[in-house]
């Protein structure tokens, strides 16, 4: 019995330490970062477009998003709410959106609109044409800023810090070649 008291106060230990450690690497990570990501996604850019900005049907091709409330437009900009479940909703404003020009070139920037939140920032799709006719190449860059030092800390060493913007583009890719 005293052996078995042993070993769950020294596996205790571990986790407190590994917490601790965890934690204090975070606290030396900077809270505001940029990442981006940049794919071929086979559709034109008129197509990636509309796909981006008709955030109503999000949960047919994003795996993350459960459902969607679009909200009334803030200013004339679209404005959602996304349910990613477990009791996570994320509200959305698009402060910019430029659709595709004679160049073929589009903008959109989304911001995380929750006041007062641990993490948010805003990430902004830059759409070009591809190198074929039916390509489209998508930048898509996230400036954002993250509070808790054991949330940076996971976000840097545990899941990387691309790891929601490689999803969107994997999604987006698959929902482009279903069209």
């Amino acid at each position: 019995m005293k052996i078995l008291v042993g070993i769950l106060i020294a596996l205790a230990l571990i986790v407190v330490i590994a917490g601790v450690t965890a934690y204090a690497i975070g606290a030396r990570l900077p809270v505001n970062h940029t990442a981006s990501v940049t794919g071929t996604v086979e559709a034109s850019p008129e197509r990636v477009f509309a796909i981006i900005t008709d955030v109503g049907a999000a949960p047919k091709w994003r795996k993350a998003v459960k459902t969607v409330q679009v909200l009334p437009p803030d200013a004339g900009r679209d404005h959602w709410v996304e349910d990613l479940g477990h009791k996570t909703r994320m509200n959305f404003l698009a402060t910019r959106t430029v659709p595709p020009d004679a160049q073929q070139h589009a903008l959109r920037e989304v911001l995380l609109d929750v006041p007062g939140a641990s993490y948010g920032g805003t990430w902004t799709y830059q759409i070009q044409p591809g190198p074929s006719p039916n390509q489209t190449i998508l930048q898509i860059t996230e400036t954002g800023f993250i509070h808790p030092p054991i949330y940076r800390f996971m976000m840097t060493h545990l899941f990387g810090m691309t790891r929601n913007l490689d999803q969107y583009m994997h999604d987006l890719q698959a929902e482009a070649r279903k069209s």
